[in-house]
């Protein structure tokens, strides 16, 4: 926290930790070979709130891991460490609202369950709602990078990017015209085909209706020249 606050902490204080082995950032070459060329890059102050930044993330992760697990050592221990940290942790603001988040379930899971797990579930809901007022944005806590809109637009409305589109559009037209024209000529065909069906039915029908007329008829004589003979 000290360093984080104090900006000549990190770009000026060599007599503090702005020359700390742990700040090297980047060393090329071999420091144990004679003679070899080494170059050695310390953390400014910006990539350090970046670090810190990522710190706060990862523990808060961690946190939320503990109090999702259900086990009662992982949630106690997460509750206890939180108290601690409390003075230092949480800072920013949507990290904050997560953890709040969390205790709130573990205080409506426990309540009945688990009676020690929810005081301490509400003790530390309470200190941390007191410390409400000292939350900050993710923006203000390191600098955050926005994307420019300005870009974003000057990329889309390039020709390239119009000619590329314009193409795409075009695909799709024709693609969905082809579906269409294939559809129409299914449906053309089996409109053909129903109608051709029906032409032989109707052609068929009166022959068969005058076959059998005419083998009825043939019957009938038969029948009547039989009982001639008799």
């Amino acid at each position: 926290k000290q360093w984080y606050q104090r900006r000549v902490a990190i770009t000026a204080g060599e007599k503090e930790c702005g020359k700390s082995p742990g700040f090297v950032h980047i060393i090329r070459g071999d420091p144990n070979s004679d003679g070899a060329k080494k170059i050695e890059k310390y953390l400014d102050y910006e990539n350090f709130r970046h670090v810190c930044c990522k710190w706060h993330f990862k523990l808060t992760k961690a946190m939320v891991f503990c109090f999702d697990s259900k086990d009662y050592s992982q949630i106690r221990n997460g509750l206890t460490v939180l108290n601690k940290i409390l003075p230092e942790f949480p800072v920013v603001l949507n990290l904050a609202q997560a953890l709040e988040k969390r205790i709130l379930k573990v205080k409506e899971e426990e309540k009945t369950v688990r009676p020690d797990l929810y005081a301490l579930a509400m003790g530390y809901s309470a200190q941390l709602n007191s410390r409400r007022n000292t939350f900050i944005a993710e923006e203000k806590f390191h600098h955050v990078e926005k994307k420019s809109t300005e870009n974003s637009a000057s990329r889309n409305s390039s020709p390239a990017r119009k000619d590329k589109r314009a193409d795409s559009v075009k695909r799709r037209d024709e693609t969905d015209s082809e579906k269409k024209r294939r559809r129409d000529d299914d449906l053309k065909k089996e409109g053909e085909r129903k109608s051709a069906e029906k032409k032989v039915k109707q052609d068929v029908s009166p022959k068969t209706k005058a076959n059998g007329v005419r083998e009825r008829d043939s019957e009938t004589d038969e029948n009547r020249s039989k009982i001639r003979k008799k």
